[in-house]
């Protein structure tokens, strides 16, 4: 998550079935999301509050190598990105949330 005067920033990444459903939501902590934003062909404009882009699975363990997979919540129990991305899987889902409360309150997608 990037906090700034105005704007809390969350990245959610989702992983999609073969037949469409969400296995699962990962929230990673200290990704690029500029970056990432210049980089894959998210919905919409940059910097508006919604925005999504799917990846390819390998794509999406480049991502995993070039950032880690260190989870912006711990949560006991959890699996980690990478057995996550080793489930079979149609592609990897990018959401990034933007909320204008500077407060953090921006919720996963």
């Amino acid at each position: 998550m990037q906090t700034g005067k105005a704007c809390a920033e969350v990245l959610v990444l989702s992983g999609i079935e073969m037949n469409g459903r969400t296995a699962w939501l990962f929230v990673p902590r200290n990704w690029n999301v500029a970056e990432l934003e210049s980089t894959f062909p998210f919905s919409g404009l940059p910097g508006t509050p919604h925005r999504r882009a799917l990846v390819a699975l390998d794509v999406a363990k480049d991502l995993l190598r070039t950032y880690g997979g260190q989870p912006l919540l711990e949560l006991p129990g959890e699996p980690t990105l990478d057995a996550l991305l080793s489930r079979e899987l149609a592609a990897v889902r990018m959401s990034i949330s933007r909320d204008q409360d500077a407060a953090g309150s921006a919720m996963p997608l």
